[in-house]
């Protein structure tokens, strides 16, 4: 028996092939908003107020689209379609139609062809006709760039296609750019990946930069590797940052590079400081900042971005800025990287200069820095600090950690080295003074965890917690 109700099946889209006045496109713009897909089969239709939501457009832009009383522009139409769920290959129908409309809108209707017969028995609308590449070109042969892309706007994308394919490239370049970009992306796309390739080549930067942003980041990354790569530097550099961030990353390396030469300061400046790029994008882009720009930028940046942009960098070019940067500055960056990450980057300065640089930092996130050290580097950086200073330190590392560095503070050699840290002071000498990667072997080996290092080390730790404990009471 059957069930008293059963699920309707779902209403076909609209086809706007055969769409001719503004009423037409209007009423097939709410059809295609009924029709959309929804998450269950019995979700209510989409609202305007949902489809706003999903386009991001104005509520009253998606009413006057759907009132016939206003031609909305071509992205309208598109993002409406997009949203809709229209497949990629037939939002062009939906742009096209939009500017058949526009075409036809303030002249007198041309008399309509009879529909072919096989056409009208089986009930179908009949789109904008296929014309044979051949034929399109003995109609557009002697028409000017901006009338043959007039023309093409009311043509089947297939046909349109055709025959841009049989098109010299430089010549679809100017039809491309002579169209609306979004009708443009969608013929660019249709095209053999060799022949839309030559056609970006031989475009301006301008428009291609505009037919790349609107075109999907897979196909524009793709489109891109094949490119000249100087062509295809100039375009990433006149693109928009909300397009390049999704791209970028999916880039060669030198393509990256070539691109930030030729982007403007305050572009790159953008690009680095408003999105999390992969590091090795970010670190081209710093380069090509130079010194100079790269410290003013780290430094402007804030602690959180300021240690990102660091972290990008190799240690070596890392190490330069932070030697640059005032101690509380470098700190703060400091504190905000792995603790890792900052020891690998200090290793590139001084004793002298790392320590400067550490002492902001209270004495649990320092220790979690020197930790990661060489014991022969953490030693020398805590030979900068008070007696005080350093059992605090050692007292909140690990034990496996701190008994080595103690230990390392008690060698001969270590007490000898104490007298002369003044000495650099005076004449400036403290920055031709070795690095701490230079320092890694240097002294004898450390030994193992002793058990009288350790004793110690819980003792202490032992009258830490108590003194606490009872200040606290």
């Amino acid at each position: 028996m059957e069930p008293a109700t059963r699920t309707a099946a779902p209403a076909s889209p609209p086809d706007p092939r055969a769409t001719e006045t503004i009423a037409d496109l209007a009423e097939q713009l709410r059809q295609l908003r009924l029709t959309a897909p929804r998450p269950a089969p019995t979700d209510n239709p989409l609202t305007l107020r949902q489809l706003a939501a999903l386009t991001g457009l104005p509520h009253s832009t998606l009413g006057n689209a759907e009132s016939g009383r206003v031609l909305p522009r071509v992205e309208v139409v598109y993002r409406i379609a997009q949203a809709c769920g229209v497949p990629d290959d037939q939002l062009p129908w939906w742009t096209a139609a939009r500017n058949r409309v526009a075409g036809r809108r303030g002249r007198a209707p041309h008399p309509a062809a009879p529909r072919p017969a096989v056409e009208r028995l089986a009930g179908r609308p009949a789109g904008p006709e296929r014309v044979p590449a051949d034929e399109l070109l003995l109609e557009l042969g002697g028409t000017t760039v901006d009338k043959a892309a007039e023309l093409l706007a009311g043509r089947a994308p297939e046909s349109v296609v055709a025959f841009l394919e049989r098109l010299h490239p430089a010549l679809v370049a100017k039809l491309l750019t002579a169209m609306d970009p979004v009708l443009a992306v969608g013929h660019l796309n249709g095209l053999s990946p060799e022949q839309a390739v030559a056609c970006l080549n031989a475009t301006d930067p301008a428009t291609a930069a505009r037919l790349l942003t609107l075109t999907p980041p897979t196909a524009a990354v793709a489109h891109l590797g094949a490119m000249d790569p100087e062509a295809a530097a100039r375009a990433l550099a006149a693109m928009p940052n909300a397009a390049l961030v999704p791209r970028l990353p999916h880039l060669e390396v030198d393509l990256v590079r070539r691109a930030a030469r030729g982007m403007p300061a305050q572009q790159r400046t953008a690009l680095l400081t408003g999105a999390s790029l992969p590091a090795a994008v970010t670190g081209e882009l710093l380069f090509s900042l130079g010194f100079d720009g790269s410290l003013a930028l780290v430094r402007s940046a804030g602690p959180r971005v300021g240690a990102r942009l660091l972290t990008a960098l190799p240690a070596d070019p890392a190490a330069g800025l932070l030697a640059e940067l005032p101690a509380r500055e470098a700190a703060s960056m400091i504190k905000s990287m792995a603790p890792e990450q900052a020891a690998a980057r200090l290793l590139g300065l001084t004793d002298r200069q790392a320590a400067e640089r550490l002492a902001p930092l209270p004495p649990r996130p320092l220790g979690d820095v020197l930790a990661q050290l060489p014991v022969p580097c953490a030693a020398r950086v805590l030979a900068w600090f008070t007696a005080a200073r350093r059992t605090a330190v050692l007292q909140r590392m690990r034990p496996d950690r701190a008994v080595p560095i103690r230990w390392h503070t008690e060698t001969a050699t270590y007490r000898l080295w104490l007298p002369t840290l003044g000495a650099p002071a005076a004449d400036g000498g403290a920055t031709s003074a070795p690095t701490l990667a230079e320092l890694v072997t240097a002294g004898p080996p450390a030994p193992a965890l002793g058990i009288a290092y350790a004793d110690s080390f819980a003792t202490a730790e032992s009258s830490r917690a108590a003194s606490s404990a009872a200040g606290s009471s």
